[in-house]
């Protein structure tokens, strides 16, 4: 089951930083402000959770890269991934953004809100030439107030 320790603190994700295969952490554990990993032969390191909550946003933004957006209407995005051969809907809102992609209604289960922001959501963002959803959600709360 999904829940915030393993969906944020994972083995892949620790792999990922440490720049490791994932079968070569032996062990891994989540603590208070850290997560405890131990590499095969190495000694054990730790690693902050600020740089997992960084490297989850990292990710999905690297992983955005290559994927095509096609904007349907003002509201609605096609988002498609060409290596998957898998296409999700995005739809933009002043507050942010909704799509269909199991990620996405993960975020939003595990953290709640509209400030979820999956791999398709941040090709939108990128399209729309924004970096960071709160500079679009900014952006778009600026222009309704004029």
């Amino acid at each position: 089951m999904i829940n915030s320790n393993n969906f944020v603190y994972s083995r892949a994700a620790a792999a990922r930083i440490l720049n490791v295969k994932h079968w070569a952490i032996v062990r891994f554990e989540v603590w208070y402000k850290v997560c405890f990993v131990q590499i095969k032969g190495q000694r054990p390191t730790f690693i902050s959770k600020k740089a997992f909550k960084q490297h989850f946003v990292d990710w999905r933004i690297e992983q955005s890269r290559s994927l095509c957006v096609a904007q349907v209407n003002r509201e609605h995005f096609r988002v498609i991934n060409p290596r998957k051969s898998t296409a999700y809907s995005v739809f933009v809102y002043e507050d942010g953004f909704d799509c269909e992609c199991h990620d996405y209604q993960n975020q939003i289960m595990i953290f709640g809100g509209k400030k979820a922001c999956c791999k398709h959501a941040y090709g939108v963002l990128t399209w729309l030439g924004f970096d960071k959803l709160s500079d679009y959600i900014n952006k778009t709360k600026a222009i309704a107030v004029v």
